[in-house]
């Protein structure tokens, strides 16, 4: 990667080029392949669907604007472990193109709605552009800090603290695509993805939503949460900076892509019917 960064002068541009230059330059990169999306195919999937099952292609670029995915690793004993969430607006498969993750780990965890760029050679096509090839450089690097977010939970916070971050970081990145205005959202997992995507048993998760709604903190309950207390919730997860950082929004952020009718699906309840999205009630709060 670095190599054909270099190739296009990335790295020695970026370099000389102010913060201002480099975000104007990341926002056209984002409105190209925003651009490529706009003009390919919508796909539907179901849920429990891996997506390279699905597609019957492992060389496709997937932007999701409807629905959750994940990133999963099975084991030999059948254990499952959630590596990442994908939310409306993500774009999927980018470092399975480079062969960094294989496509066929990326499971469906609702129904989801996409726009696919179905092509072998999709991202040496869009790299050719330096704007698209820096935004996308950006993704992955967005993609991998959440990877280093998760690393860093799992290994420093007791079962609260890790219950808690998730839930603010799902409230930050769905606030920051404007996918929500209030303080409750949809969380299409059941207490097992959470566990799994936590490294925590579902009497630890069910524990701690317990605990958080009796203080009155959070409510989750048949897939729905709602935030009670923003402040004490950002304390427990330890990171008080993500409440700030969705507040007041003047500009696009640069992890908004731009769907073809110009802005993200919101997941309300009749699209979510259309879609055949599944309000599980299984592993509910006891």
């Amino acid at each position: 990667m670095a190599d054909r960064l270099g190739e296009l002068g990335l790295l020695s541009r970026t370099e000389s080029s102010g913060p201002a230059a480099l975000r104007d330059e990341l926002a056209l990169g984002r409105g190209e392949l925003s651009g490529k999306f706009r003009s390919s195919p919508s796909r539907i999937f179901g849920a429990g669907k891996r997506l390279a099952a699905a597609t019957g292609s492992s060389g496709a670029i997937y932007q999701l604007t409807a629905g959750w995915a994940c990133q999963c690793r099975d084991f030999s004993d059948g254990h499952r472990a959630i590596v990442d969430i994908y939310l409306p607006g993500d774009v999927i498969g980018l470092d399975a193109v480079l062969r960094g993750r294989p496509l066929e780990k990326v499971l469906t965890l609702t129904s989801i709605a996409t726009k696919t760029i179905d092509a072998k050679d999709a991202l040496a096509d869009l790299m050719m552009s330096r704007p698209t090839a820096l935004y996308i450089t950006w993704l992955l690097g967005q993609r991998q800090r959440r990877a280093d977010r998760l690393l860093a939970t799992i290994s420093s916070l007791d079962a609260r603290g890790r219950v808690t971050s998730i839930l603010l970081d799902f409230y930050t990145r769905l606030g920051r695509q404007r996918l929500i205005t209030g303080s409750t959202y949809n969380l299409p997992m059941t207490q097992t993805q959470i566990g799994a995507y936590l490294g925590l048993t579902v009497a630890h998760v069910n524990r701690v939503l317990r605990s958080l709604r009796d203080e009155r903190i959070v409510n989750f309950e048949k897939h729905c949460v709602t935030i009670l207390d923003l402040d004490r919730l950002a304390r427990l997860a330890q990171n008080a900076q993500a409440v700030s950082s969705i507040a007041g929004l003047d500009e696009r952020p640069l992890d908004e892509p731009v769907p073809s009718s110009g802005q993200l699906i919101q997941i309300t309840g009749d699209y979510s019917s259309r879609l055949g999205l599944q309000r599980r009630t299984d592993h509910g709060v006891s």
